[in-house]
């Protein structure tokens, strides 16, 4: 259809109507500001001059001296000519000197205190014409902090590390319940009193010929092949097993053992994933672990900050590294003890574990009792649960008044002065011990705490802490020991910030958390990404070793080769 314009007025002088619409007359115009002119309603002039100079100021310009283009061939053939305006030679030392503060420059002092030293065509300058440029040198902080961020701006951080659970959620398990780490850090409660009940094994005495030892007379981590140690659970301690038929420790339900309730106590420091089995049998509790779990071994560098190589052929790699720690604190406690002075025992001299044909480590079983709660007011439900815990020690040492004190032998290894942040044990370790072990605080926050629990469990009087080294940082195989040192455990709690009120009321909360469950099996989980702790039901079945198969008589092994 054609366009009717003949409402539109045909301006000959000008642009716009000529005449005031009738709808519009007789209305006043009002600016909407007091500096707005009628003119400038649309005005185009002003908005179009400046995008002409920005266009101006973005156009490519051409380089002034073909001597300093640079030029690149791409895969078809062409040549890529750089149309960046070069500065003429010399210009950029006169810009420099210009804009800087002080001697050197109009403004300032030339180059600036952390300037770089000249490079490309600007170097070659100052070496045709003799000109020297002194650079200030880069102070002890600035290379702290450019080794501590690496250089890097704050965008270039490393990506959060995920990690991966200690054991597999399988999708029939159901979520009974969790719990986080800032709800556990809340909890407080009264450190109870222990009550000794049953007591096995054999200790040993400490040398103390190992407290002369320091760094600059160190001596050689020694292995022992043939000695056994044992991590057996709850569920499978003989002792246990009969202490529970015992009338007088009807009172008693929850059975643990020192490593587990350890765990849970300092559930709130960890890193790495964790798992425990929790057996629900009519009222008792049995708070057990699965066999060769991450909770038999020793963790370092756990809570340090982004550190462990990926790569698992590495010395440095988180297993590889726990695997270390292990053997070396089995190796430590066993070459520290006396071999010349003659050994206590006490019931089962061998422990409850051993069998006929292996050689036990010389450690001490302590079954002790812990009621946690306060007593119930007259007329109140008494909600006091009595625990049972097989703690350990590891050797004696004579007090001041020479008499024996139960002691727990642990050993902190060093992977690296750089790796621990700088705080080399050859050099520090007996100037500054305070230095090294806040340093082993931040990167093992989580086993410090752990090993202070266990000894308090155990009723150990004494922690005797052994500072061993790798003899080469790029070979986890030889070590030697620097030096040693000893702390009570309740003495060693604050300097770690270890609160044992907060870790009683963590165990608390948990145990009560289970005593809610139905009668069965759960999993215990630390989620390994979130400080989180979380209950799943599991089948009755589950972690259960499968049998063995027999294995087949020679003959027809022989007959199924020939075949």
């Amino acid at each position: 259809m054609p366009f009717d314009l003949s409402d539109v007025q045909e301006n000959e002088e000008g642009w716009g109507p000529t005449t005031v619409p009738a709808q519009y007359g007789g209305l006043p115009f009002a600016p909407f500001e007091k500096r707005s002119y009628i003119g400038r309603m649309a005005d185009w002039s002003a908005r179009a001059e400046q995008y002409r100079e920005q266009r101006m100021r973005n156009r490519p310009k051409e380089a002034q001296n073909e001597a300093f283009t640079l030029a690149a061939e791409d895969d078809a053939g062409f040549a890529l000519v750089d149309t960046k305006q070069a500065q003429p030679v010399g210009a950029a030392q006169w810009d420099k000197g210009m804009r800087g503060r002080g001697r050197g420059g109009r403004f300032g002092r030339g180059r600036g205190r952390f300037a770089p030293a000249p490079t490309g065509e600007e170097a070659k300058f100052n070496a045709k014409f003799g000109k020297k440029v002194v650079t200030a040198p880069v102070s002890k902080w600035r290379k702290n902090q450019q080794a501590n961020y690496g250089g890097n701006r704050w965008n270039d951080q490393k990506p959060v590390q995920h990690r991966d659970a200690s054991v597999d959620v399988r999708p029939e398990w159901v979520v009974k319940g969790q719990i986080t780490f800032q709800e556990l850090q809340k909890m407080t409660m009264e450190v109870p009193d222990a009550v000794d009940v049953y007591t096995c094994g054999t200790v040993a005495h400490y040398e103390k010929q190992f407290d002369r030892i320091n760094p600059k007379a160190e001596k050689a981590l020694q292995r022992n092949y043939e000695t056994a140690f044992y991590k057996v659970s709850t569920s499978d301690d003989p002792v246990i097993a009969k202490l529970h038929d015992d009338p007088k420790l009807k009172d008693v339900k929850v059975y643990a053992t020192d490593a587990i309730l350890a765990v849970i106590m300092a559930a709130p420091r960890s890193a790495y994933s964790w798992d425990l089995v929790i057996n629900r049998v009519g009222d008792k509790l049995f708070l057990d672990k699965r066999s060769a779990c991450t909770t038999d071994y020793v963790t370092n560098m756990e809570t340090a900050n982004d550190f462990g190589d990926e790569d698992k052929e590495s010395v440095n790699h988180p297993s590889k590294m726990m695997h270390e720690a292990t053997m070396i604190n089995q190796a430590f406690s066993q070459q520290v003890l006396s071999k010349t002075e003659k050994p206590v025992e006490f019931d089962e001299p061998r422990g409850p574990f051993a069998d006929a044909d292996e050689t036990p480590a010389p450690v001490s079983y302590r079954y002790r009792t812990f009621t946690l709660g306060k007593a119930p007011k007259a007329g109140e439900a008494d909600k006091r649960v009595t625990v049972l815990c097989r703690g350990e020690v590891d050797g004696l040492m004579k007090g001041k008044q020479n008499e024996d004190l139960f002691c727990r032998l642990y050993a902190l290894n060093e992977i690296g002065s750089k790796a621990t942040g700088g705080v080399d044990w050859r050099q520090k370790l007996d100037s500054q011990r305070g230095a090294v072990l806040a340093t082993e605080l931040k990167n093992n926050s989580n086993k410090l705490a752990k090993w202070t629990l266990q000894a308090m469990l155990a009723g150990a009087d004494l922690i005797k802490l052994g500072f061993v080294s790798r003899t080469n940082p790029k070979l986890n195989e030889s070590h030697v020991i620097l030096g040693t040192g000893v702390y009570k455990p309740r003495e060693l709690a604050p300097l770690i910030n270890l609160n044992p009120a907060n870790s009683w009321g963590i165990l608390k909360a948990i145990i009560d958390l289970c005593l809610t469950l139905d009668e069965g099996k759960y999993l215990l989980l630390k989620d390994p990404n979130k400080p989180v702790v979380r209950f799943y039901a599991v089948p009755t079945d589950a972690f259960d070793e499968p049998d063995e198969p027999e294995p087949l008589p020679e003959e027809d092994e022989e007959a199924d080769y020939i075949d």
